[in-house]
């Protein structure tokens, strides 16, 4: 059931010292990085560069829900920018590439809120005091404990 699964998490998240307003900028992100991976990005001129419609209604809640500017967005999601010692250039991206940036983004933004939830449990559950619990990982490679959980 999703909305126990939600109710659980909330309360986990509350027992961990998440204040609710960082709670929400959890979900914000979390929603702003499904919308990103649906954004349609479109092939133009023969492949050799892309774009993205204004009415795109991803794009539109990615950049609502993050407070992003819609047009940045919408144009640097299609073009990167080459400098060199003389000159700045922009560049049209094809599809594929303006693809692999996008969900390159999404993986950035998703690690770093990651990092963020790993380092406040840390902070939350260390202690000064000698403790006999731990956290182990079974993974195909084994068995492992971490002192520190990471990414």
């Amino acid at each position: 059931d999703d909305a126990d699964d939600f109710e659980k998490t909330r309360h986990a998240f509350t027992l961990l010292g998440v204040k609710e307003a960082h709670q929400m900028s959890i979900y914000k992100i979390i929603a702003s990085i499904l919308h990103l991976g649906n954004v349609e990005i479109h092939s133009e001129r023969d492949g050799e560069s892309s774009s993205i419609s204004k009415e795109d209604e991803h794009l539109n809640q990615f950049c609502k829900l993050l407070g992003v500017e819609h047009d940045q967005m919408e144009h640097w999601l299609c073009h990167r920018k080459l400098v060199t010692t003389a000159e700045t250039y922009v560049k049209s991206m094809s599809l594929q590439q303006a693809v692999n940036a996008r969900n390159a983004l999404a993986k950035h933004i998703y690690a770093q809120m990651f990092n963020w939830i790993v380092q406040h449990i840390n902070k939350a559950l260390h202690t000064t005091s000698k403790q006999h619990s731990f956290i182990g990982v079974l993974d195909i490679y084994g068995f492992e404990t971490f002192e520190v959980n990471s990414f």
